[in-house]
């Protein structure tokens, strides 16, 4: 018997007793991205306005940047003007991290102190930090964005990812 049928049979014996806890059961994440909708309409602009190439050097990927600025800008001017800085900033990170970028883990990857980044699903990414191994609080929108970032990381080194092969371990270039 797994684990989660285990905790299943003792949230029902607990119901069933009257108490309305689990003990180590997992911490259902169910936030809602407050910026889903805007972050949505921002993205299409973006993917019909800018031109991405897979070309990864340093100049090319600031012009990049800075055009995908552009369009994000312009979209807040005319859909957003209620967002504050910060929440722009926040915004204008993600649409980035997200075109040209790795989504959610990039900041990871920048962080020089983490070793190793391991995505073992949508609400479960670790890291190696200091030889220790840390649960973050990145999470992934759903199952075919995880893919899509995986795909991104391992397609450029000749690997791939799907049910025949669902584990890659792959090194940044």
């Amino acid at each position: 018997m797994g684990l989660l049928e285990r905790l299943a049979i003792e949230k029902e014996d607990n119901i069933n007793k009257g108490n309305n806890y689990v003990s180590a059961s997992p911490k259902s994440d169910l936030r809602e991205d407050p910026y889903k909708e805007i972050k949505r309409k921002i993205f299409e602009r973006v993917v019909e306005e800018v031109k991405i190439t897979n070309d990864n050097d340093e100049e090319n990927s600031q012009i990049l940047e800075d055009n995908i600025k552009q369009v994000v800008n312009s979209v807040f001017e005319q859909e957003a003007q209620y967002l504050t800085r910060n929440e722009r900033n926040i915004i204008i990170r993600d649409i980035v991290n997200e075109t040209i970028g790795f989504g959610p883990i990039t900041p990871l990857l920048q962080d020089s102190d983490i070793s190793e980044v391991m995505v073992n699903g949508v609400n479960m990414v670790y890291v190696e930090r200091k030889g220790k191994i840390e649960l973050t609080d990145v999470k992934f929108k759903d199952d075919s964005h995880v893919y899509h970032i995986i795909e991104r990381i391992v397609s450029p080194l000749g690997r791939r990812i799907d049910e025949s092969s669902p584990m890659v371990d792959a090194r940044l270039p």
